[in-house]
């Protein structure tokens, strides 16, 4: 049985698998670059145990910044970063 952390991280994995190639893909990937770090620091902390709770209510923020320069918004990483959002405003 997975915890609650390992289901976290494959969301983040899948965020990254998704986000890294689109970096040779944008004109100006500072946007991403800044989004792939977050994740990656999301990452460690959720890893050693020291990330914030969410109490249902506080969010990460990436779905807000990743829509704020994504196209179309249909797009697989606003997908993807939306559901690291919903899992930890649920489970954190």
């Amino acid at each position: 049985m997975e915890t609650k952390t390992e289901n976290f991280l494959k969301l983040i994995d899948q965020a990254l698998t998704i986000a890294e190639p689109m970096r040779t893909q944008l004109a100006n990937p500072e946007r991403l670059n800044n989004v792939i770090s977050v994740l990656q620091s999301i990452k460690t902390k959720a890893l050693v145990g020291q990330l914030e709770p969410s109490d249902g209510t506080s969010t990460l923020g990436l779905a807000r910044e990743v829509a704020d320069w994504v196209e179309p918004l249909d797009s697989p990483l606003l997908t993807a970063v939306g559901a690291i959002e919903q899992y930890y405003q649920a489970n954190f």
